[in-house]
C-alpha cells in the first residue's frame, strides 16, 4: 500500500512508527526544514502515552518525563481554591507525564526508527483519480498514492484544499508561553491561577517549568503585538497576583522572548474525502485548557494504523471510514471538555469570575476531568 503522510508531528510520527510496526514504509513529508527544540510544554495523558507501550518506548517516557502528582487551580490573589491529588487519575487509568513537545518528538523519531522524513516539503497540489491520489511536491516532484493522511495540524494546508476551512471557535483570548526556571513552584505540581480577564498557569517538566499567561486578544491589540505592549499589559492585569505571589512576579520578570498562542480550535465534520483522511490537529485541534490534544492525536493515529493494517490499497476507502467510526464521538467529546474548561478558565466580567471561583469551592476538580477519566476507559 502506498501512504503519505503530511506532517512529521505528534500525530504523523505516531502513525509512520505504527505502520512501520507493520512492515510498510510511509512516505513521511515535514513543512520545517530541521526539528529545534522549540515548542511547548505537553500533558500526556495514558489515553495517548498507552500508544508507546506498543511502540516500545514508553520507558523513555517515563525517562525524559515528569509525572505529575498535583494540580492546584487558584484565584486571582493566588488563594488556592482547589488542590487536586493526581492519583485519582493515577489509581484508575495511570500517571500524567509532562515534557516538552521536543522531548515527545524525539521519543517518536526513536520509534520511527530509520524510517526517512523529507523534510522542508509540503504538498503544492492534490488530486484524486479513480482509486489514486496524485500529488505535486513543493520540490517539483510528484507522486502517486493508495493514500494521504493529513497530520499537519490546525493550520493543515491539506485540509484547505481537500476539505475546506472547517468549523472554528474561538475564545478571542490568546496567551503567551515561555520556558523559564523550574525551582519556583514545588516540583510536579501544576499549578494554574484562574484570574478575571487574565489567566496564570505554571507546567513543569524535568530541569525546567513551562510558563503560561493570557489576556483577552482585545487587550494588546492583536495576537502579534509586540513584545512589551505584551509585557506592559501583563504587568497591569496582574498586579494583584504578583504583589501576593513572588514566583509568579519572578517568572515573569525572568521571561525570555514570549509565544504567542491564540486559544482558538478548529473541527471537521467529517475526517475523510475519498483517499484522503485527517488525522490530529487538522481533523480536530483542541484548546491546551484540558490537556488532552496530543494524546488524542496519539491515539487516533494508531486507530487508523490499526484499520489500514487490515486492509489492502483496493479497502482503504473502508479502513478510513471505520477510522472515523472509532475515534470522531470519543475525540468531539474531548475537545468540547476543552472547550468547557476554556470557558471556565477565560473569563472578563468580575460577577462571572466571582462565581466560578464560589463554584470552585465547592465541586471538586475530579469532576471537571470526570468525562476525560470515562472517554479513557471507553474502546477506541
Amino acid at each position: 500500500m502506498r501512504i503519505l503522510i503530511v506532517g512529521g508531528g505528534i500525530a504523523g510520527l505516531t502513525l509512520a512508527a505504527k505502520l512501520r510496526q507493520q512492515g510498510r514504509t510511509p512516505v513521511v513529508i515535514e513543512k520545517a526544514h530541521e526539528y529545534t527544540d522549540i515548542g511547548y510544554g505537553i500533558g500526556l495523558y495514558p489515553l495517548g502515552s498507552c500508544v508507546l507501550h506498543g511502540l516500545g518506548v514508553y520507558d523513555d517516557l517515563v525517562d525524559c518525563g515528569l509525572e505529575v502528582q498535583r494540580y492546584e487551580i487558584a484565584d486571582h490573589t493566588g488563594e488556592i481554591l482547589q488542590s487536586l491529588d493526581m492519583s485519582v487519575l493515577t489509581n484508575e487509568i495511570g500517571p500524567m507525564y509532562m515534557l516538552s513537545r521536543t522531548a515527545l518528538i524525539d521519543l517518536l523519531r526513536k520509534a520511527c526508527g530509520d524510517l526517512p522524513i523529507r523534510m522542508g516539503t509540503t504538498v503544492s497540489k492534490v488530486e484524486q483519480t479513480g482509486e489514486t491520489v496524485h500529488t505535486t511536491f513543493s520540490d517539483g516532484t510528484q507522486g502517486e498514492f493508495d493514500v494521504v493522511v493529513s497530520c499537519d495540524g490546525i493550520h493543515s494546508d491539506m485540509r484547505k484544499q481537500v476539505f475546506g476551512a472547517g468549523e472554528k471557535f474561538d475564545s478571542e483570548w490568546t496567551c503567551w508561553t515561555w520556558w523559564g526556571s523550574g525551582d519556583l513552584f514545588p516540583p510536579e505540581l501544576v499549578r494554574e491561577y484562574w484570574g478575571r480577564g487574565w489567566f496564570f498557569g505554571g507546567y513543569p517538566a524535568p530541569d525546567r517549568r513551562m510558563y503560561c499567561a493570557g489576556l483577552p486578544t482585545k487587550v494588546v491589540g492583536d495576537q502579534h503585538a509586540p513584545d512589551d505592549v505584551v509585557r506592559g499589559a501583563l504587568t497591569t492585569h496582574l498586579a494583584e497576583l504578583t504583589g501576593n505571589d513572588q514566583a509568579v512576579a519572578q517568572a515573569l520578570d525572568e521571561a525570555p522572548k514570549l509565544f504567542a498562542w491564540p486559544m482558538y480550535d478548529v473541527r471537521m465534520e467529517h475526517w475523510t474525502q475519498g483517499r484522503v483522511v485527517l488525522c490530529g490537529d487538522s481533523g480536530m485541534a483542541f484548546l491546551p485548557t484540558a490537556g488532552v490534544g496530543a494524546s488524542n492525536a496519539m491515539r487516533s493515529a494508531a486507530a487508523l494504523a490499526d484499520e489500514l493494517s487490515r486492509a489492502d490499497a483496493q479497502l482503504v476507502p473502508l479502513a478510513l471510514e471505520l477510522y472515523e467510526k472509532r475515534c470522531y464521538k470519543i475525540v468531539k467529546a474531548n475537545q468540547n471538555d476543552s472547550r468547557t474548561a476554556g470557558r471556565m478558565m477565560f473569563v472578563d466580567s468580575a460577577a462571572l469570575g466571582w462565581g466560578r471561583d464560589q463554584l470552585l469551592k465547592h465541586v471538586s476538580a475530579s469532576a471537571f476531568i470526570g468525562s476525560i477519566i470515562k472517554s479513557m476507559k471507553e474502546p477506541f
